[in-house]
């Protein structure tokens, strides 16, 4: 019994023993990985470092690829927008006309007057434009450009301003507009047109000063016209009013005796009741105002200004005598109706021809003379860009008979 009871401890201890090691001792670990790569590239039969620079050289050759790939594809793409850019230098700019209406204004308080500009790069044809007139939303009239204007063509960046024979009456709002033929091409069809309000007078006489006269005894006459689109009643009382050298000398009514036809149909002579002589250098302004307003349309044309050079000369046989003096500079006047310098000479022995020489300023030196018995008259334009500056002048009076000659050279300026 002692024997298996020893056994028996001795059994326990052996299993104590066993569990104990079991806890203690970890487990072994797996096989190396590395063992095995190795295993595997030693037993294929390739050594280790050549399979190294093998692998090493085919990355470098496929990223050396990759980079020129890149390369081109840069290339490529660096290749296009120059190509681009060397066309677009070579391409000329398209060269078109673009014409617009840039204004509207009235000539005369009448008269539609339309400026038409060329904002484009190439010349406009004229006669591929017509001009359309809308008043308050309505057509009105149609017009031809190349019936309005001689000119054939309007250069890029030029403009013109043409005059139109449509006539405003009263305050309307005026649409001017240019269309154009298909066939002609613009830069922009869209700005042809241009819109403003305007207010023209209404219709009826328009009496307006159009002369001065002096007659034999150098006494002053006016000259009436009416240029108004309706005709001038007879019995029309007219108040004047005659200013010598700016004193009021004259202040009278009149009565007109006979009926002045529209458009300047006749004309109509005006002389004081009393005489109004003109001697040595004057200045002379008349005015007129009607009775009636509706007698006239238009009253701020209704005066006029003029002075008188009044030289008297006594000319012997084969004799020449020189006259001088200066034209002041005057107000800018319509194109229609620009300033006049007028010449007279007088003389008492009317059988007898005398010759007028001139010199003047820039173009009227090319005056020409010219001879003949009394009176001899010459009237000379004088340009808008000369009216705003003083001239200075000379007029010759020669006498070629052997006769004395006894009269007046009369001048008369703004």
């Amino acid at each position: 019994m002692a024997k298996l009871a020893i056994l028996f401890f001795a059994f326990l201890l052996f299993l104590f023993g066993c569990s104990t090691k079991m806890a203690i001792n970890p487990p072994s670990p797996p096989p190396s990985i590395d063992m095995i790569y190795f295993s595997d590239e030693y037993l294929s039969g390739i050594p280790i470092e050549e399979k190294m620079i093998e692998k090493v050289e085919k990355v470098e050759i496929k990223e050396e690829k990759k980079v020129e790939e890149k390369l081109e594809e840069k290339q490529e793409e660096s290749r296009i927008p120059v190509a681009s850019l060397t066309q677009e230098r070579t391409r000329e700019p398209l060269s078109l006309p673009d014409i617009t209406v840039s204004d509207l204004f009235l000539k005369h308080k009448r008269n539609l007057v339309a400026t038409l500009t060329n904002i484009g790069s190439a010349p406009f044809p004229m006669e591929s434009g017509e001009l359309s007139l809308f008043v308050d939303g309505r057509l009105q009239k149609r017009y031809s450009l190349k019936e309005l204007s001689d000119q054939i063509f309007l250069q890029p960046q030029q403009s013109i301003s043409i005059t139109t024979p449509f006539k405003l009456s009263g305050r309307h709002a005026v649409e001017a507009r240019v269309d154009t033929s298909m066939e002609l091409r613009e830069l922009d069809k869209e700005n042809n047109q241009f819109r403003r309000i305007l207010e023209g007078l209404p219709i009826g006489p328009d009496i307006v000063i159009r002369d001065f006269h002096l007659t034999e005894d150098l006494e002053l006459s006016i000259l009436l016209a009416n240029t108004g689109e309706v005709d001038l009643r007879k019995g029309v009382i007219l108040r004047v009013r005659i200013y010598l050298n700016d004193r009021k000398i004259s202040d009278f009514d009149h009565f007109v005796a006979e009926e002045l036809k529209a458009h300047s149909g006749n004309f109509y002579m005006l002389s004081p009741p009393y005489r109004v002589s003109i001697r040595g250098i004057s200045k002379v302004r008349v005015t007129l105002t009607p009775k009636l307003r509706s007698d006239d349309v238009r009253i701020e044309n209704n005066t006029m200004e003029r002075r008188f050079i009044i030289f008297p000369f006594q000319i012997g046989p084969q004799g020449k005598e020189q006259f001088s003096f200066f034209v002041t500079s005057s107000p800018k006047r319509d194109e229609d109706h620009p300033e006049k310098i007028k010449f007279e000479a007088r003389w008492e022995e009317s059988d007898i021809p005398l010759k007028l020489s001139f010199g003047g300023p820039n173009d009227a030196r090319n005056l020409p003379d010219i001879s003949g018995k009394s009176p001899l008259k010459v009237e000379w334009s004088i340009p808008n860009s000369e009216s705003q500056q003083e001239s200075h002048w000379r007029v010759s009076v020669t006498n070629s008979i052997e006769n004395r000659v006894v009269g007046h050279l009369i001048i008369q300026h703004p």
